[in-house]
């Protein structure tokens, strides 16, 4: 699990074979400085024209990829105080975030300015033999041929709602986490919306069959930190650590079995 600070930097995850330097975000595709979109011209205005508007492209891979039928994202998080979680494809045109409100309720954002959102309550109980842990478990499911969307946290769902525009997911395999305040594990990705079967195998752990994201799973994954990331072992790892008998001699220290990153430059790492 990684333990992250909300003022002291963040991190991105994507899959190994992702090249993440790729992305330009800081220069949208849809966005020119040599040609602004209002210059006027007297030959031929290429913004009246509707065969090919200037703004599209595909130098980006993402872009060109076909459509997909939704997307999935399911993690496991631990916060103290509402926060937004993730940031999905940050350098595509529509990222989608997604964040923590109060009461239990989350938020979903479809623009960069926040002009579109969602909000989500999940306290509609729907699968009463799953068992609480420690950790917050939550899915969102959103399908883009009926474009509407659902919320699921552990053994609970939300109804699901119809999206203010149409959402059709880039195909970029990236989630950013900035401004998190807390521990998580177990980052996954579909290309797809998930079945409550597949919702329900991953609340828990995989009573069906082990499980995998599509795009982007956990058991394969790369990251970029920026900041102070703390990787450690999960909670339940550390609970069934052997309590030691032997005491400590005088003056000295035990080893030190974590790592804690200190990274100002990002750089690819592979868990």
């Amino acid at each position: 699990m990684f333990t992250l600070s909300r003022d002291r930097g963040g991190i991105s995850f994507y899959p190994p074979y992702y090249d993440p330097s790729s992305s330009t975000t800081n220069r949208p595709y849809y966005y020119t400085t040599n040609r602004p979109y209002y210059y006027p011209t007297t030959k031929r205005p290429y913004y009246t024209t509707t065969n090919r508007p200037y703004y599209t492209t595909t130098n980006r891979p993402w872009t060109t990829a076909p459509a997909t039928r939704g997307v999935s994202v399911c993690l496991r998080y631990l916060a103290e105080s509402f926060s937004s979680l993730f940031t999905l494809s940050p350098s595509s045109r529509v990222p989608l975030q997604f964040g923590v409100g109060d009461a239990g309720s989350y938020v979903m954002t479809f623009t960069r300015y926040s002009y579109y959102s969602q909000y989500f309550r999940p306290n509609i109980k729907f699968w009463p033999n799953i068992r609480p842990d420690i950790w917050n478990r939550v899915c969102f499911t959103v399908d883009s041929m009926k474009n509407v969307a659902q919320v699921f946290s552990g053994s609970n769902i939300s109804i699901r709602k119809r999206l203010p525009l149409q959402y059709v997911w880039s195909g970029e395999p990236v989630m950013d986490f900035s401004g998190f305040d807390g521990q998580l594990t177990d980052v996954q990705i579909w290309d797809y919306p998930l079945s409550y079967r597949e919702v329900f195998n991953y609340m828990t752990s995989g009573f069906y069959a082990p499980y995998q994201g599509s795009a982007l799973s956990w058991s394969y994954i790369s990251y970029s930190p920026r900041g102070d990331a703390l990787l450690e072992d999960t909670f339940e790892l550390l609970g069934r650590q052997p309590i030691s008998n032997r005491r400590r001699k005088k003056g000295r220290w035990p080893k030190k079995t974590r790592k804690f990153y200190n990274v100002w430059e990002s750089k690819r790492e592979q868990l």
